[in-house]
């Protein structure tokens, strides 16, 4: 038990230097505009990558119907600003879809 507490510590701190580095090294305000922006995309292009995916096998069988509750989701999102209405919504959608077809 002690030893697997050890080896735990350990990889804590193994993992914690890569990101503590960079913070400790550059500082923000040194940072080019462009390159500031190109970070402040970032956030978004993971979320894509992570969402879409297993956006599209989200229902077994039918890719289509995954395809529309996507396209729903995506749609409340931008016009409603409204990420748990996007949520509600598209669970909604893909139960209607699911008793419909």
């Amino acid at each position: 038990m002690n030893n697997i507490l050890i080896l735990v510590i350990l990889m804590a701190f193994v993992t914690y230097i890569p990101r503590l580095l960079p913070l400790a090294v550059m500082k923000a305000d040194r940072l080019p505009e462009k390159f500031k922006l190109f970070l402040s995309f970032i956030p978004y292009a993971v979320l894509g990558a992570l969402i879409i995916p297993d956006g599209l096998s989200g229902i077994p069988g039918s890719i289509w119907n995954s395809v529309i509750v996507l396209a729903v989701a995506a749609l409340v999102s931008w016009y409603k600003n409204n990420v748990i209405l996007a949520f509600v919504i598209s669970v909604a959608v893909a139960w209607g879809l699911q008793v419909v077809f």
